[in-house]
């Protein structure tokens, strides 16, 4: 006797409505390792100019160069194997250099930022701002998830270019 009313025929439909269920799990793009032509054709549907630069070496893998507006960033592939491949975390970067020392913003200001938000702002060792923000990558990351991060990168971005006032 079987456990579902109407039997295998009922069985099937309870099994098929099931697996709907399933189907937009299954027909998310995973990339398992990313890599830098997933972010490349990312940005390329967005209508964005990219470039991929080779690895530095020291476990560092490729990185992409890109832009919003006139705010150039990196999206370097670190934590990686030997050979620069299979990394485990990407750090969306940027930096601001200032020809005036009196418009960078001060520690306290990027103290005030980093009370308030995600990702990290700091002051290199010539006092020129910078954000970042790190992504771990292990196990994968959804195409839906990368995009997300890349208008959530692209909105910080924003915010922090007006808050330093950089021009």
């Amino acid at each position: 006797m079987s456990w579902i009313k109407g039997g295998a025929p009922g069985a099937f439909a309870v099994l098929a409505a099931a697996s709907l269920f399933t189907l937009p799990a299954a027909a998310q793009t995973v990339y398992d390792p990313l890599s830098t032509q997933d972010v490349q054709h990312l940005f390329e549907r967005k209508g964005m100019e990219v470039k991929i630069d080779p690895s530095d070496g020291n476990g560092e893998g490729e990185y992409v160069v890109s832009k919003f507006d006139n705010i150039s960033f990196w999206i370097h592939f670190t934590a990686c194997d030997d050979d620069g491949t299979d990394c485990e975390i990407i750090v969306f970067d940027a930096g601001f250099s200032y020809n005036d020392n009196n418009k960078r913003p001060s520690s306290d200001a990027i103290n005030e930022w980093n009370a308030y938000h995600l990702g990290k702002a700091g002051l290199d060792k010539s006092g020129n701002p910078y954000l970042n923000i790190e992504v771990n990558v292990v196990g994968g990351i959804t195409r839906a998830n990368l995009e997300d991060t890349l208008d959530w990168w692209e909105s910080t971005l924003g915010e922090f270019t007006d808050y330093i006032d950089w021009s």
